[in-house]
């Protein structure tokens, strides 16, 4: 785990400093620089994008991190094995792109009437998926090398950093709204190469074109895993996106801008249990070719107890500075609409995390073809709930679907684990955590505010910091976070 802390606390530096980012551009740059309907149009694309690319990338990722171990043991044989993921992978792109024409149509044809700007975008959007196909790839080549940092910083910071200076264009008049989209997708195909040129400059990328010395039954094996990842893949992108499509198209884009900016403020909870994930996914991988099941039940009980107290404590200083948020934000009153969007987005990441690396674990083991149910499930799940509430109770029904099919899915995952495993992520620690929480939550919701909104949210975080910072120190529910915090007991002699 010495190498999983260590990069995963690289990683979430730079996820939050990312998160910052991401902060100012959806919070007051977005909304200033962008109407509604365009912000609401932005976000669409994207979520389109992100969810046909999991069809288009076939389950190659996942592949690529499950397989490399096998392949790493030299510039030939890891050269070849990679060399034959990025040739699969153009041609898995242009099946999906000659499949998808049967039925674009179809789908498109449920935004017609609220989104009719969403269904110009098309090529934007299948260009997009394209794109992200190829990073994801890439990211799972630098994850199965144990380095989360570089693709790490390239997706949460130098993606929003880049999203920020084309808004900043387009607020200038320098270019048109059109435009605008156009190079919001060229600043990911820039990603793509920086990640292919470092990995050539450090000389850790080999290409073997020798690819047919594969052999047959290892190829056949890889290709039975990949339709079936393609699956889970599909799930995770149904539950994080599939929510805004389908508010763009009942409710229309200005609805989708509200829901996605609040979105965005519950998905800022979760910044810890990616760093864990990225790094305990290389992890458990190795450990389940090599037989290693105790490493992989302590990575599971200390993922989630270490991702439900960090989520805890970062969804206790999103919700406490709502009010706070929405008053600084431009238009503010517009987007105010979306309070309780955050809170049960932000239980939501909350409850996926207390669960631990569940996905990570059924994966990356032998059983991973039982996947395909689940994702089965979820997808109905997902959509039943959010066909059955949004057109009842708008944004907060989307929301309330996202919450309850989370739930679900991880509940049915962690009992599949401890069935075929016979072990579960939690522990006494888990309802002390709980506890604790809810008890430096309710605290921060008695103590007096103030008046300025930027004074009131420095004031209450430094509190709920200090509250909930004494809370881990004295009854120490994870030895990982006490060793953490207790350099700064240590520093004031507490």
């Amino acid at each position: 785990m010495g190498v999983v802390i260590k990069q995963s606390a690289y990683a979430s530096i730079i996820n939050y400093l990312g998160v910052a980012v991401g902060a100012v551009n959806m919070i007051f740059l977005f909304p200033e620089f962008l109407s509604q309907q365009e912000l609401g149009l932005f976000k669409a694309i994207f979520s389109m994008a992100i969810v046909m690319a999991p069809f288009a990338q076939l389950g190659l990722a996942r592949s690529t991190l499950r397989y490399f171990p096998r392949f790493n043991k030299g510039p030939k044989s890891s050269g070849r094995f990679f060399t034959f993921i990025l040739i699969t992978a153009f041609f898995t792109i242009c099946l999906f792109i000659g499949l998808f024409q049967l039925i674009d149509q179809w789908i498109f044809g449920f935004f017609e009437e609220n989104a009719p700007e969403l269904v110009q975008q098309y090529w934007l959007i299948i260009s997009l998926a394209s794109i992200l196909v190829y990073i994801s790839i890439f990211e799972a080549y630098y994850k199965a090398q144990l380095n989360v940092v570089i693709p790490t910083f390239m997706r949460e910071f130098f993606l929003r950093i880049s999203s920020s200076l084309v808004a900043l264009i387009y607020f200038l008049d320098i270019i048109s709204f059109e435009w605008f989209l156009r190079l919001s997708v060229a600043t990911y195909a820039l990603s793509l190469f920086l990640l292919l040129a470092i990995l050539l400059f450090r000389g850790q990328l080999h290409f073997n074109f020798s690819i047919f010395q594969l052999k047959k039954p290892f190829i056949k094996q890889m290709f039975k895993y990949m339709i079936f990842i393609m699956a889970g893949a599909v799930g995770s992108v149904i539950v994080l996106q599939i929510d805004q499509l389908m508010v763009t198209s009942y409710l229309g884009l200005e609805k989708n801008a509200i829901y996605v900016i609040a979105f965005f403020m519950g998905t800022v909870i979760e910044i810890p249990k990616r760093s864990i994930s990225q790094m305990s996914d290389a992890i458990i991988a190795s450990a389940f070719e090599n037989e290693r099941l105790d490493e992989i039940k302590k990575i599971y009980k200390q993922s989630s107890i270490n991702q439900l107290i960090l989520g805890s404590f970062v969804f206790i200083l999103v919700v406490i500075n709502l009010d706070n948020i929405y008053n600084i934000m431009p238009k503010g009153d517009e987007f105010s609409s979306g309070k309780w969007i955050v809170v049960l987005i932000g239980l939501s990441k909350l409850i996926d995390m207390g669960f631990g690396v569940n996905s990570e674990i059924i994966i990356s083991s032998k059983h991973y073809k039982t996947n395909i149910y689940f994702v089965l499930i979820l997808a109905l799940l997902t959509v039943s709930l959010n066909v059955l509430l949004i057109p009842r109770y708008g944004l907060t029904g989307a929301a309330l679907a996202t919450i309850s099919t989370i739930f679900l899915f991880n509940l049915m995952k962690m009992v599949y684990i401890y069935y075929r495993l016979q072990f579960q992520p939690f522990s006494i620690h888990t309802l002390s955590t709980l506890l604790l929480s809810g008890l430096c939550f309710t605290i921060m919701n008695f103590v007096p505010q103030l008046s300025n909104p930027f004074l009131n949210g420095i004031y209450l975080t430094i509190l709920a910091t200090l509250l909930f910072g004494v809370f881990m120190l004295f009854f120490k529910p994870s030895k990982e976070i006490t060793k953490i915090i207790q350099p700064i007991r240590d520093m004031f002699k507490l």
